[in-house]
């Protein structure tokens, strides 16, 4: 008689996680599309001020992706329900991330070649200051193709991804950090409380004033959000609601830190920016997703059916996005009345449109390829941690 083989654990897919993911991509558009040209309106800084600010903190957004990466990522093998393959890991995360790239930047080209108005008198600007309508208001040379190999790259040589589309900066700390995740998930993993918040602490002390790394304690906090998610849930459950009033609240405060008074400390405390600029914002969003898994009526709220169409296609419609406002950008604004609200319908429409067809027709088969990919070669399941 045979011995039945132990049956890994399948941890389900949070929905509701995809969700908040696809709200934070949706509020990265926003912030694209009102820019600095928003900046001294009364009443959008009153918003951001507010609980609504939310909605237009872009850079809050990404520090949510880097918290929920390190989340989704390491929950299979946190608990050690299942082997980390090292090389698998690798295979997956290339299939995963680098797909929908290439077909963005693609996009950005033809977008840039075919659509994009380069007779356009306006100046180019900052990449902060909203107007998008002469970003890419420049000729084609020998750097910039060379740039533009770069980028397929993406995790080195250093390149200026500000190029062609501009969010691709954080998918730059994505992969890069991918690399190192499966090791602190390893030390996570067979660590104490104790030894993990203080690995968290000397993370942090070594890399906040550092470039391109600084962001390693935002992912390493979602490890530890995934490693004690059963006890944290589990404990928001037996709070009355004034406490979950009261902490979700907080949660927002903290998300939101940078449009409240960080700035201020920043003047005089600037050595600790990304203190303040992610560790907060990281805390807040730690607790939102907490919070969200613990509580029965929010995570049905969640997963409602538009909410988790944004979520499916927030990756594509995050690097399909940008090219788009520029595109629209140079198409209407400055020639019509209403050349703003233009280039936010149009853009905004062909992004859902086009990130749902990435979403079937790169993201799912592709990431399928890596996955058949890993069962199928055994080279890719040696390499065991």
């Amino acid at each position: 008689m045979k011995e039945d083989k132990p049956t890994a654990v399948v941890h389900p897919r949070y929905k509701q996680l995809d969700s908040l993911r696809g709200l934070a991509a949706l509020a990265v558009f926003f912030v694209h599309i009102i820019g600095k040209n928003a900046v001294n309106n009364p009443f959008v800084d009153f918003l951001k001020r507010t609980l609504l600010g939310i909605v237009f903190n872009g850079g809050a957004a990404v520090m949510f992706f880097f918290v929920l990466s390190g989340f989704v990522l390491s929950l299979p093998f946190i608990n050690n329900e299942k082997p980390l393959q090292l090389t698998a890991f690798y295979i997956k995360r290339v299939f995963r991330i680098y797909p929908a790239l290439l077909f963005a930047i693609v996009v950005s080209v033809l977008l840039k070649a075919f659509v994009y108005d380069k007779f356009i008198t306006a100046p180019i600007p900052d990449i902060h200051s909203g107007e998008w309508s002469g970003f890419w208001n420049w000729h084609w040379n020998k750097e910039h193709v060379q740039e533009l190999i770069k980028t397929f790259v993406l995790i080195g040589p250093e390149f200026n991804f500000n190029l062609l589309d501009p969010p691709i900066w954080s998918l730059v700390i994505e992969m890069k950090i991918s690399i190192l995740l499966p090791f602190f998930i390893m030390i996570i993993a067979r660590s104490s409380k104790v030894l993990n918040i203080i690995f968290l602490f000397i993370i942090v002390y070594l890399t906040y004033d550092h470039a391109g790394v600084w962001p390693i304690g935002v992912f390493y906090l979602g490890i530890l959000m995934a490693k004690y998610k059963d006890q944290i849930t589990h404990t928001i459950k037996s709070w009355p609601l004034i406490i979950l009033i009261i902490v979700c609240f907080l949660s927002v405060f903290l998300y939101n830190i940078g449009f409240e008074f960080a700035g201020k400390i920043q003047q005089h405390y600037a050595l600790f920016s990304h203190i303040w600029n992610s560790y907060m914002i990281a805390v807040g969003s730690c607790i939102m997703m907490m919070i969200v898994l613990a509580k029965k009526r929010l995570s049905l709220f969640f997963e409602h059916p538009v909410f988790t169409f944004l979520g499916n296609i927030s990756y594509s419609f995050y690097l399909i996005h940008m090219p788009l406002v520029i595109a629209m950008s140079s198409v209407f604004v400055g020639r019509y009345a209403f050349g703003g609200l233009y280039t936010f319908i149009t853009a905004f429409l062909f992004a859902l449109i086009i990130s749902y067809l990435m979403l079937v027709f790169i993201e799912r088969p592709f990431q399928q390829i890596g996955a058949k990919l890993v069962r199928r070669f055994k080279v890719f399941q040696v390499i065991t941690i």
